[in-house]
């Protein structure tokens, strides 16, 4: 069973055009509104990531267009680069010694090559802190990270682990890693302007991934990728039965 927290469960999501309209860059979907994720999907080994599909996504738009993801000719996605797997280590090494990220999410962090293989209709892109900074609004006690950012910071993606090792994914608009601002902030504020967003890490970062996609199959036609449609008419039919 999965821990309690005391924030709104929102998934700020891209519009779908039919599927899921929304008239702003992001929108926030109810958690029973959305097309649940197989677990085989989440095993830590981001299988599903296809660089055939960024490829194509690469070629139709063009390259004036800011686009935070690129194709790769590496075998080995998860080669980890130096300079990221320091930022996460950093982050480790300033977190209590009984906390432990997930193996999946330092996996994916230290590889600059997988973030690159996360298509983005609103040029998002995966960065970290220097620091980790305390929470402690809401009666809560932990830590929180942002790991992912809207290109415009009006919105970003944290990882939050209580002190007792509970976490799960917050969205935000707020940036907590601004000096100072702890000093602003109120449990009210907190309760209206942050949200659950995932369950964890490997959650996240799917439906992000399957989302731009399907994003990207609307506005420039669908890929050629087999394995990766078929996940898209997975989640695409799921909408199609809201609407029955």
């Amino acid at each position: 069973m999965s821990a309690t927290f005391p924030f709104e469960k929102i998934w700020f999501g891209v519009d779908l055009d039919e599927l899921r309209p929304i008239d702003a860059t992001y929108g926030g979907e109810p958690f029973d509104l959305l097309p649940i994720i197989d677990k085989k999907y989440l095993d830590g080994n981001f299988s599903y990531l296809s660089n055939q599909t960024v490829k194509e996504i690469d070629e139709k738009v063009p390259d004036y267009v800011d686009k935070p993801f690129k194709p790769t000719q590496e075998s080995n996605i998860f080669k980890i680069n130096a300079k990221w797997k320091q930022k996460i280590d950093t982050i480790q090494n300033n977190l209590p010694s009984h906390i432990i990220l997930p193996t999946a999410l330092v996996k994916f962090m230290s590889a600059p090559i997988a973030h690159d293989l996360i298509p983005s209709c609103t040029a998002c892109y995966f960065d970290l802190p220097d620091r980790i900074t305390p929470f402690t609004w809401l009666g809560e006690k932990g830590y929180i990270f942002h790991f992912y950012r809207d290109q415009q910071d009006c919105l970003f993606w944290y990882y939050y682990v209580r002190d007792t090792g509970e976490s799960c994914i917050l969205a935000s608009a707020i940036p907590f890693e601004d000096e100072g601002i702890g000093n602003e902030l109120t449990d009210e504020i907190i309760k209206q302007e942050v949200f659950y967003t995932a369950e964890n890490f490997e959650e996240f970062i799917y439906r992000t991934w399957i989302e731009n996609i399907l994003w990207f199959n609307i506005e420039e036609g669908e890929t050629s990728d087999n394995q990766t449609q078929k996940l898209c008419e997975e989640y695409v039919n799921h909408y199609k039965q809201l609407k029955k």
